[in-house]
């Protein structure tokens, strides 16, 4: 039983490595575009971890994951533009 769950332990540790590394960009970047798209990606990635591997959709309900994974990826889009317009235009 221990062995079955080292794949999700391990898929944890690294959506926990993640957060703090965007919690660690996020504080030191002042307001830098680069960094705020690397916390950006690096919260698609997380969303990724959590919608294929803790809500189980790896392997069966395709077209939920996919749609989930859009709606990331949507909403990533979506919060990037926004630091570049302000930028652009500001």
């Amino acid at each position: 039983m221990f062995f079955a769950l080292l794949p999700l332990a391990r898929i944890f540790l690294t959506v926990l490595v993640l957060a703090i590394a965007g919690a660690v960009i996020a504080t030191l970047s002042a307001g830098n575009l680069i960094a705020i798209g690397a916390v950006l990606v690096i919260a698609f990635i997380k969303a990724r971890f959590v919608i294929l591997d803790f809500m189980e959709m790896r392997h069966g309900q395709r077209a939920m994951a996919a749609s989930l994974l859009l709606w990331c990826a949507l909403l990533l889009a979506v919060a990037m533009a926004r630091p570049v317009i302000i930028s652009t235009f500001a």
